[in-house]
């Protein structure tokens, strides 16, 4: 099996990171895709404030608010899981 060059883990990630938090936060942090770890802390920074909206909208009893703040934890599990992938990938690659 052939070890992937930096460009193509880079790529890998891109696209999972683009597959989790959807196109409108992917699109908002295209000029990170050569960072990474950036990029992925932006993307958590957003979607923790949709789910802080989430949150409020709960508060307000608007009837969305609960789908809304349940997709944004959701979105933030699987997030972490991939900050704790990249730290791996970036030990290996060190």
């Amino acid at each position: 099996m052939t070890k992937p060059n930096d460009e193509r883990i880079t790529q890998a990630f891109n696209r999972v990171l683009e597959t989790v938090v959807g196109q409108h936060h992917a699109a908002a942090t295209t000029t990170l895709q050569d960072d990474p770890n950036r990029r992925l802390s932006r993307c958590i920074e957003r979607v923790q404030a949709e789910a802080s909206e989430g949150a409020s909208l709960v508060a307000e009893c608007a009837p969305h608010g609960r789908a809304m703040l349940t997709q944004a934890q959701h979105k933030l599990a699987t997030l972490e899981a991939l900050q704790v992938l990249a730290e791996a990938a970036k030990s290996a690659n060190a």
